[in-house]
């Protein structure tokens, strides 16, 4: 049994050599070709820029050059180390000037604060009758509850407000909880998926 399994492998190896130095005579007899093709290709190009090489070299003559530099060099050298200028015109604010700037300034803070401040209450103002309607629905619907609320609310509101504050916490940390649970529960489902896959590939 295991001898007959050794030969099988042996086969196996044997055909995986012999269609492995089949591959390499054929990359062996093409690379030639294409090496010529590349060559060919890019000759023509490699021509040309050689010949714009030459050209530019025959069209700029170092002299020419040296001698441009130079005369930028003397044109540096004769200017002045600081240059003057002089200021015909002088712009200066007058009083009426300097009251009118400060006033327009003062008018545009005002304006800009009234209108944040406009923009606060009208946002509170309609969330203050959204919680209305919503208070008045809840007391219709379950008035026992709206009761309560009055009465605690109207016997000590800061208690009412701590409370109200830490129940909505309370409330959000289960939200969190509950979300955090999900998410690993759909980890773990996921990671089971993929150890079931592996085990297939295997």
């Amino acid at each position: 049994m295991e001898q007959d399994e050794l030969e099988e492998k042996v086969t196996m190896a044997e055909e995986l050599i012999l269609g492995l130095v089949k591959r390499m005579e054929v990359i062996e007899s093409e690379l030639p070709e294409f090496l010529k093709s590349f060559l060919q290709q890019y000759k023509e190009t490699l021509a040309n820029i050689s010949g714009q090489i030459e050209k530019s070299n025959k069209r700029y003559d170092d002299q020419k050059i040296s001698q441009q530099i130079d005369q930028v060099k003397d044109l540096v050298g004769t200017m002045p180390k600081v240059i003057t200028v002089k200021n015909e015109h002088h712009h200066h604010f007058g009083a009426w000037s300097k009251n009118l700037i400060i006033g327009v300034a003062a008018c545009f803070l005002i304006t800009a604060s009234s209108f944040g401040t406009a923009l606060y209450l009208n946002h509170e103002n309609n969330r203050m009758s959204a919680n209305d309607i919503k208070f008045r629905a809840i007391r219709q619907i379950a008035p026992k509850w709206g009761h309560w609320a009055d009465t605690t609310y109207s016997r000590n509101p800061k208690a009412m407000e701590e409370n109200t504050i830490k129940l909505e916490v309370e409330a959000l940390e289960k939200v969190y909880a509950e979300e955090i649970a999900r998410e690993t529960a759909e980890e773990a489902k996921q990671a089971r998926k993929r150890l079931h896959s592996l085990k297939k590939k295997d």
